[in-house]
């Protein structure tokens, strides 16, 4: 029987990235078709609305060696991960790398200074940015930097945002933001004001949101600590405030709880707890998905306590917890079954990052 071209297209559309690679080499028209921009924004629709195909992707410093290590789960039950090869530049010019997104398959791979790269690791793409050449504030020295990655879904377009926290001649930090568009490969001034500080901590800080926001954990001119977002169509800043409670646990308030903002089933979620207590316990927060509503805040669970773990990493599909634990292992930690899973990687304590990573086809060239 001889199937139709479009329900040959209508099939392939519901593969696996890793499949279709492989059915690249069928024929012409199987090659052509998948390389099709209609098939890849068709195939990449259907992936966004399951969850599966889901992967995690893992950073980690050797103990041994201190190299950088970039590992891909091949599956959602972690029995196989792979570690990614890099050219030579990613040698030569990244001494620490810092995982941005994902955002449609695309991760944002970020050293310092002006080192950033564009990369789909489940096609194996990567594009090299070119450095802004954009004059920084005259007199100022850049101290540091903080990225975003995005969508532009009105210009079908790619950003990248960098964000330069310049020290004054008069020792007054002023931020400097570039913006780079993969359509026209540059990069431009953002004439904006940015309302609120970054947040630095020993975890995660930021997260995309629906693909065209980016988000970072934020304090405002009051020092309220907020969300700070920008919108990649808009191009335009704005913050969110936080739940007025969330550092509450019992009847006390704790001064030394952490907020870790990271994606959680297509919301922004934080995680919070404190930081020096030796059994911990998790408070998730979820937001709202519509941004002008009031109240947007819920409180989801409160997990733990968990004993000899460190810092929250990310959260799973079905509300698992990915942490380090206190030997500087990757653990999961299934609430519900009250289980600990060790992923079997480990480095240097604090250097652990993760990306829970969904597949496509979009190509960053």
């Amino acid at each position: 029987m001889n199937l139709s071209e479009d329900v040959i297209f209508e099939i392939l559309t519901r593969l696996p990235v890793t499949s279709l690679i492989r059915f690249k080499c069928v024929c012409k028209f199987w090659y052509s078709l998948i390389n099709n921009p209609n098939f890849i924004s068709k195939h990449l629709n259907n992936l966004n609305n399951k969850q599966n195909h889901l992967h995690l992707l893992i950073s980690r410093r050797g103990n041994i060696t201190n190299k950088r290590i970039l590992s891909l789960s091949q599956n959602d039950t972690f029995d196989v991960f792979i570690n990614q090869d890099f050219p030579e530049y990613f040698k030569d010019k990244f001494g620490h790398i810092r995982l941005i997104g994902p955002c449609n398959g695309i991760v944002c791979l970020c050293g310092y200074p002006d080192n950033i790269v564009l990369w789909n690791p489940s096609i194996r793409d990567y594009k090299i940015l070119p450095q802004s050449q954009i004059q920084r504030l005259v007199g100022s020295t850049v101290r540091g930097s903080d990225f975003g990655l995005g969508f532009d879904s009105k210009k079908n377009d790619y950003k990248v945002i960098q964000i330069l926290f310049c020290l004054s001649i008069d020792r007054v930090f002023v931020y400097q933001v570039e913006i780079y568009s993969l359509n026209t490969n540059s990069w431009k001034k953002y004439k904006g004001i940015v309302p609120s500080k970054i947040k630095y901590g020993n975890t995660s800080w930021s997260m995309v949101y629906k693909n065209e926001i980016f988000c970072w954990l934020g304090q405002d001119v009051d020092n309220h600590e907020v969300i700070l977002l920008f919108n990649m169509s808009e191009e335009i800043f704005h913050n969110i405030k936080l739940p007025s409670n969330i550092g509450i646990f019992g009847e006390q308030e704790i001064m030394r709880s952490v907020w870790v903002i990271v994606p959680f089933k297509e919301s922004i979620s934080l995680i919070v707890y404190c930081l020096k207590e030796v059994e911990k316990y998790y408070d998730i927060w979820v937001m709202n998905n519509e941004l002008g509503v009031e109240n947007y805040w819920t409180k989801l669970q409160r997990i733990g306590p968990i004993s000899r773990v460190e810092r929250p990493l990310g959260i799973w599909k079905n509300g698992e917890l990915i942490l380090e634990n206190s030997f500087g292992q990757l653990v999961i930690y299934d609430p519900p079954n009250q289980e600990m899973k060790t992923l079997g990687f480990y480095g240097k304590r604090g250097r652990l990052e993760i990306v829970v990573y969904k597949e496509s086809l979009v190509s960053v060239n």
